[in-house]
C-alpha cells in the first residue's frame, strides 16, 4: 500500500488510509436529497481511517476520543521520541543540551531493560512495565469526521502532541474542503 506519510516529530508519521463521505460526496447527497447544499448534520456520516506512528503519549491523548484503534505489529527495534535541545524549552542552551542528552541516555537504558529481563526469563508483559511513554507505536485508527475534528482542533496541547494534530488538520482540510 502506497501511503502519503506526513512526517511528525523525529520518527513518526500520519498517513491517510481511507476517507468516507468527504465534501464532494456530501455535496452529491445534498444535491440529491436536500435540493442543494448539504445540512451540517450529514457531516456525521464522514469518517477517516489513518495509520499513525506515534509515541505512547500521543496514543494516550487519542484515548480521550471515540476512535477505533488497532495496534499494528511492531517490527524491528523499539524507537523512542528524543527531543532536540531546541525543543526542551529552558532559557539556557547548555541546559537544553544537557537535558536532551540525559533524556537520550535514559530512554536508551529503558529500551534495553525489557530485553535483558526477558533473557533472564521474565514474563514479556512484566518485562515491559517500565517502558517509557516516549516509545513509538504504530496504530490504525478509524473515527468519524466529528471525532477527528475534536482531536485535531482540541486547543492547547504540548508541542509533541500538537505535531500530530497539525498533521490531522492537513488531512481534514484536504478531504473536507
Amino acid at each position: 500500500m502506497l501511503l502519503n506519510k506526513i512526517p511528525t516529530l523525529d520518527k513518526g508519521f500520519v498517513a491517510l488510509i481511507d476517507s468516507c463521505n468527504t465534501t464532494a460526496k456530501l455535496r452529491e447527497i445534498g444535491q440529491e436529497f436536500f435540493g442543494g447544499e448539504y445540512p451540517t448534520s450529514l457531516e456525521e456520516l464522514g469518517s477517516l481511517t489513518v495509520v499513525m506512528k506515534c509515541p505512547l503519549f500521543v496514543q494516550l491523548n487519542l484515548s480521550k476520543f471515540n476512535f477505533k484503534v488497532i495496534n499494528a505489529e511492531t517490527t524491528g527495534e523499539l524507537e523512542s521520541f528524543l527531543p532536540t535541545a531546541g525543543e526542551i524549552g529552558t532559557k539556557e542552551r547548555s541546559v537544553n543540551e544537557d537535558i536532551a542528552d540525559d533524556i537520550s541516555r535514559t530512554a536508551a537504558a529503558l529500551l534495553i531493560n525489557p530485553k535483558a529481563y526477558q533473557s533472564d526469563g521474565a514474563n514479556r508483559f512484566i518485562s515491559q512495565i517500565n517502558t517509557p511513554v516516549s516509545v513509538y507505536t504504530t496504530l490504525i485508527i478509524q473515527g468519524s469526521y466529528k471525532e477527528w475534528c475534536a482531536f485535531a482542533y482540541q486547543g492547547f496541547v504540548p508541542k509533541p502532541i500538537e505535531a500530530y494534530t497539525l498533521a490531522l488538520q492537513q488531512i481534514i482540510t484536504a478531504e473536507w474542503k
